[in-house]
C-alpha cells in the first residue's frame, strides 16, 4: 500500500471511531503519514500535540496524528498554532482532505 492508502485507510478508522470527526487532513510526506484531526471531541489547550505511532502488521508507515478542537483549528489555519517543524516549511500548503 502507498502512504496516501494508508492515510486513507487510517482516516476511514477514525472516522468508525469518532462521531464528532469534523475534517481530517493528509500532510503528503516520502516516509510517514501526517494526519491532522479536527474533533469536537477534543478539548481545547492552545497547544499541538502530536502523537507517534510504530508501524504494524496493519500499518506498515510510522504514523502521526494531530488531533485538534474547532477552535485549535482555526488558531493553525490563521498562524497562532504551528504544526511540527518535522513536517517541513507551512504543511497546511500542503495537505489534502482525506
Amino acid at each position: 500500500m502507498s502512504i496516501q492508502d494508508v492515510a486513507t485507510m487510517l482516516a476511514n478508522a477514525h472516522r468508525e471511531e469518532d462521531p464528532d470527526l469534523q475534517a481530517i487532513y493528509w500532510v503528503p510526506h516520502e516516509t510517514e503519514v501526517l494526519l491532522v484531526e479536527v474533533s469536537r471531541a477534543v478539548g481545547t489547550t492552545h497547544k499541538v500535540m502530536p502523537f507517534r505511532f510504530a508501524p504494524t502488521s496493519d500499518v506498515e508507515y510510522p504514523s502521526v496524528v494531530v488531533l485538534l478542537s474547532p477552535e485549535e483549528f482555526e488558531e493553525l489555519r490563521e498562524g497562532g498554532l504551528r504544526l511540527p517543524d518535522s513536517w517541513g516549511a507551512d504543511p497546511t500548503n500542503r495537505w489534502q482532505s482525506i
